[in-house]
């Protein structure tokens, strides 16, 4: 009897045991299975990180390159641009002293026509004196003496070339010279206008305005003569010729 309840605790002690041993295992296993996992993690998460690193050391390596070449480029830039200054500054110099000769030229040969001018009118060569005075000396490119000399010839000019222009301008009429005569009659109008034959000049400028077809200029050419020149004695002959072109 003893025997028999004494086996029974022997393996109610041995199922204990085997459980508890079994349990151990279990958690063993789990705990291992657990730490396997949390090893696996901690592995991925490491490569992940190297990878990075690497990644990260690839991109600074060519962050690094790409900068060492555009600090070259900004330099080789620098060197072109500090090239280019100097050029810009020596063509600059160059335009300069070229801006300088130039302006040297045209004093001189303004100086040139000035006493080519004053050579006509010691020739009285009024006409030939007027038209390089005036149309050709720039008084602007002038010494302080130049100008002084150009402002009396102008003036000493001035009393004889509207008369002087007025006869050749005559004479081309006479030679039915039109154009000519326009050319001469209009330059003694812009010298003066207030001289006692000037409106002769609009008349015999209308005139070959007609003759050579330009109707409308000699339309105002006579109109303005009779406006200017109301007591003239050329008005009623210019008023005839005004209404022949306006019948026309």
């Amino acid at each position: 009897m003893y025997n028999k309840k004494g086996k029974n605790t022997i393996w109610i002690y041995a199922v204990i045991l085997f459980t508890c041993v079994f349990i151990l295992l279990l958690l063993t296993g789990y705990s291992q299975v657990k730490f396997n996992r949390n090893l696996n993690e901690y592995r991925n998460k490491l490569i992940s990180s190297e990878e990075e690193i690497s990644i990260s050391s690839h991109n600074l390596k060519t962050a690094l390159e790409e900068n060492e070449m555009l600090y070259k480029k900004i330099e080789e830039l620098n060197n072109i641009l500090e090239e280019k200054t100097i050029d810009y500054e020596e063509l600059e110099e160059k335009l300069k002293n070229k801006e300088k000769e130039n302006e040297e030229n045209q004093f001189l040969k303004n100086y040139e026509l000035l006493l080519e001018a004053e050579q006509y009118y010691n020739n009285d060569k009024i006409i030939e004196c007027t038209i390089v005075l005036l149309e050709k000396v720039d008084k602007n490119k002038l010494s302080l003496n130049g100008l002084k000399k150009y402002n009396e010839l102008k003036e000493e000019i001035y009393k004889k070339a509207a008369w002087e222009f007025y006869k050749e301008g005559y004479n081309n009429y006479i030679e039915k010279e039109y154009k000519d005569a326009k050319f001469n009659l209009n330059y003694s109008l812009k010298i003066a206008e207030d001289e006692y034959f000037s409106d002769d000049c609009y008349y015999y400028i209308a005139y070959s305005e007609y003759r050579i077809g330009e109707f409308e200029l000699a339309k105002k050419t006579l109109e303005t003569l009779i406006k200017k020149y109301p007591s003239s004695n050329y008005v009623e002959e210019a008023q005839k010729l005004l209404n022949i072109m306006e019948n026309e």
